[in-house]
């Protein structure tokens, strides 16, 4: 049968429950350490003699000369975490033997603190670095500095046994302080004087290389100032620009013209009159007007002579001289054209030239800038470092000589009485006792390894729990466990006034304890409705505890609810049943078994209940694990389910037998019972292991508490 998982199971973290209950379970150890701690803490409060203690403040200066030069000229401030980690360390420096060392040889020569004087140091048998090293660990013991929170304030407590010595040694202590730290002022000037005499050489050697350099790239480049040399260039380019343009204008322009020239020429040369480059020529405007008034002659003439009449060849004559003359005169002009166009080409040529040369010149003026530009970024740079490496120089010199104390004390020391309070160590006593308890009270827990509730078995297993059992508070009455089935039976009658009063017996527990099996049988029926359960073997995880009472009562219980069942008891060792149920076992399982007898006449039926039937163990000599492991066993266990609806097998301890196994193997599965408060966690899991390696079909677990948990009836 598949195991199946508890949803409930805990997946780590602090388990409340578990933890409380540990705490109730150990309430007396707890209350008992609390107690011995807390009265303690109250004795040593009250034989406790008073000390005295000094205290003062001082503020001091975090960050070092050297450091504020480095960082105003690295520009890298200082960040708070390194602020807070010179101020931690300079606690750690206040308690140094270097800096306690004045306090150390004032104690001494006047023999303060156990502190041995220099003049009997000869007796001790020890060195002065020996006793100089007693007595500061003596004044460090009793001395306390610590820094205030998110300040520049050291706090100086020192304790004593005299108010007289605790004030002397805290001015003398508050006094050391404040020299050390106007030693520490003047190292750190001088510190930073020497850096300064080490960085203002080499920040002036700077400057002049870029001077050097600056006065170079001017003399190199024939200016003084990129800038100037660029406007110049900048308006020869645009002049000659213009210019360049208005000669392309020009050049286009007699282009056209000389072309538009040339195709008027060669066609009639009066009609070439209307080019605007002859239009303005008298002499051809003349000719052509001769030209006209000629045609218009010969025009007359043609109307009176013929063609090849003297007079029409003399016009004739006259029209073609004053043709030549006007083509003379528009290859005179075409030629004027000609010149123009090439003076106006060479001009095109040269200003192209000179501004291509332009061109170059500020190419080559846009590196010069450019590196210009960076040596004068550069010299700036320098020159501001090396002003500030001077002014820093200059004011670390006068505040070397003025040796004002950078340390103040803001609150002189003053005694006060430290008497124990009864109180505060009463509170603090009972709360260490309590948090000692409560670490014994787990560890002792922890130790014992034992499970105490069923949220301890969820942690350890996820095999299902089938139900929790309560512990039966009738035997802590002095009921016998024998006499409570009889009891058990008649709940119903006393609940309804039937029975005995109900004030005589422990009847609300009987009822629940009933209660708590009707609904383990109710569970173990929904466990595989297709599959119902038809024979059970009950065993313990416990190694020396058997459990016949849960058989006994789970059988009552699932006869109540209508099942025919049987109640066997299997432990053929230590048969328990028969004396719980007050049966005879002169015959039974065992007697079965052997052959020797037959089911129906061994086997008992309850006076009480109809649907109960018993089979005590009986008697026989044969091994209990050869009985059960035989043909026999196969058939009885056939034929019992045959006839019962439910067979429920007693069986000895689990881990201690293989009775147990060799039932569970011919049955529906195996149920274990844990007795809470008895049943360790290694012993169930060894449980656990051995019937997974067996392959034996555990249904689920039974939870026994281990304590009465309900208020008990009085007898």
């Amino acid at each position: 049968m598949a195991m199946a998982t508890d949803s409930s199971t805990s997946e780590g973290g602090l388990d409340l429950g578990s933890l409380l209950s540990t705490l109730k379970r150990r309430l007396w150890l707890i209350a008992g350490v609390t107690a011995t701690i807390t009265a303690a803490a109250g004795v040593r409060a009250y034989l406790s003699p008073p000390t005295y203690s000094a205290a003062f403040e001082i503020l001091i200066q975090p960050q070092s000369a050297e450091t504020e030069v480095i960082s105003s000229l690295s520009e890298v401030p200082v960040n708070q975490q390194e602020r807070e980690l010179t101020l931690a360390d300079q606690t750690k420096i206040l308690t140094s033997p270097g800096v306690l060392q004045p306090v150390v040889a004032d104690l001494r020569a006047k023999g303060l603190e156990g502190c041995v004087p220099p003049n009997q140091a000869a007796t001790t048998g020890l060195s002065e670095e020996e006793l100089n090293s007693i007595c500061y660990s003596r004044i460090k013991s009793r001395l306390g500095v610590q820094l205030t929170k998110d300040s520049r304030i050291f706090q100086a407590v020192y304790r004593g046994d005299s108010s007289q010595n605790v004030e002397y040694i805290a001015n003398l202590i508050a006094q050391t302080f404040l020299d050390y730290g106007l030693a520490s002022r003047q190292r750190d000037l001088q510190q930073g004087l020497n850096f300064l005499d080490d960085k203002i050489p080499d920040a002036r050697d700077r400057v002049d290389e870029l001077q050097v350099n600056l006065q170079n790239l001017r003399q190199g480049s024939n200016l003084i100032t990129p800038d100037a040399e660029g406007n110049k260039l900048s308006s020869q380019i645009a002049a000659f620009e213009n210019e360049y343009r208005a000669v392309l204008v020009e050049l286009e322009e007699n282009l056209t013209l000389y072309e538009e020239l040339q195709r008027q020429l060669t066609q009639r040369p009066q009609d070439a009159s209307v080019s605007s480059v002859l239009s303005s020529n008298s002499r051809y405007q003349a000719l052509v007007e001769q030209l006209l008034a000629l045609d218009s002659q010969i025009a007359q003439a043609s109307t009176i002579f013929r063609n090849t009449s003297d007079d029409m060849q003399v016009l004739q004559e006259q029209r073609q001289n004053l043709l030549a003359l006007m083509a003379r005169e528009g290859a005179n002009a075409q030629q004027e054209l000609m010149g123009n166009i090439n003076v106006l080409a060479s001009r095109e040529a040269a200003l192209a030239s000179t501004l291509a040369n332009l061109n170059v010149d500020v190419g080559q003026l846009a590196g010069v800038t450019r590196e210009f530009t960076d040596l004068e970024r550069e010299l700036t740079i320098a020159n501001t470092n090396l002003s500030q490496l001077l002014q820093r120089r200059e004011t670390l010199q006068i505040e070397a000589a003025q040796r004002e104390l950078p340390w103040e004390l803001i609150t002189p020391a003053a005694v006060a009485t430290d008497v124990a309070n009864l109180t505060n160590n009463l509170v603090l006593g009972g709360l260490l006792g309590l948090l000692l308890g409560v670490g014994l009270a787990l560890a002792l827990d922890s130790q014992k390894d034992v499970l105490y509730t069923a949220r301890d078995l969820k942690r350890v297993t996820p095999v299902p729990i089938l139900g929790l059992i309560p512990h039966n508070g009738a035997v802590e009455q002095g009921y016998d466990e024998q006499h409570l089935l009889a009891l058990y039976q008649t709940v119903d009658e006393m609940l309804n006034g039937k029975g005995p009063k109900k004030g005589e017996l422990p009847i609300e527990d009987l009822y629940t304890y009933r209660e708590a099996f009707r609904s383990l049988v109710a569970n173990l029926q929904r466990l595989d409705a297709d599959r119902p359960l038809r024979s059970i073997v009950i065993s313990s995880a416990d190694n020396q505890l058997a459990d016949s009472t849960t058989a006994a009562y789970l059988a009552w219980a699932a006869a109540e609810l209508g099942n025919r069942v049987l109640l066997i008891d299997a432990d053929f060792r230590f048969p328990h049943l028969h004396n719980f149920l007050e049966l005879p076992n002169q015959q039974g399982f065992a007697n079965i078994l052997a052959g020797e007898l037959d089911l129906k006449n061994v086997i008992k039926r309850s006076p009480t209940e109809p649907n109960l039937f018993v089979l005590t163990t009986g008697t026989t000599d044969v091994d209990p694990a050869r009985l059960l492991s035989s043909t026999k066993m196969k058939q009885f266990v056939a034929k019992t389910e045959s006839y019962f609806d439910l067979v429920i097998y007693d069986s000895p301890p689990f881990a201690e037998y293989a009775d147990a196994a060799l039932l569970s193997a011919e049955s529906s599965g195996m149920v274990l019972v844990s007795h809470l408060g008895t049943v360790k966690t290694a012993q169930l899991e060894q449980a656990l292991e051995k019937l997974w390696i067996s392959k034996i079909p555990l249904i689920g677990l039974i939870a026994k508490e281990a304590a009465n948990k309900l208020a008990l009836l009085p007898v």
